[in-house]
């Protein structure tokens, strides 16, 4: 099987099984993976527009709009409006955002720690970085 063809395949299954860890830590918070995804990203970024928020997910502004208008209702995050431009809003985390980032941010890495503890352990730095590596690779440098 030729590299291309044999990396596809491995990052294919990787992808669809980080995805299902994925799910599962969002659940831990008691939301969907999409707004899990979008809590993660305020919580590591700090307050954000909505378009910069559709621009890290690489998703359609709309689509961030309504995702954001969801975790508003439910007092996952609240909109400030800038102080420079009345016409965008910062978006925060709320404490209840705060919580449930910290709770998905718990159950991912025990899921992922349990992927870990079934690799030998004179593997992992070097599958660090390879991971680190392909990260770099696909995220545009």
């Amino acid at each position: 099987m030729a590299d291309p063809e044999r990396f596809a395949r491995v990052a294919t299954v990787l992808s669809r099984g980080l995805g299902r860890l994925s799910r599962d830590a969002a659940r831990a918070g008691d939301v969907t993976p999409q707004q899990a995804e979008t809590l993660l990203v305020i919580a590591e970024r700090g307050a954000m527009s909505t378009s910069a928020i559709a621009l890290v997910l690489g998703i359609d502004p709309s689509t961030a709009s309504r995702n954001l208008a969801g975790l508003e209702r439910t007092g996952f995050i609240v909109r400030k409006k800038d102080t420079e431009d009345a016409r965008q809003s910062d978006i925060r985390l709320t404490p209840r955002g705060r919580r449930t980032v910290d709770s998905i941010t718990e159950s991912s890495e025990k899921l992922l720690g349990t992927v870990l503890e079934r690799l030998p352990k004179n593997d992992r730095a070097k599958l660090f970085d390879v991971l680190e590596q392909v990260a770099k690779a696909t995220n545009g440098g």
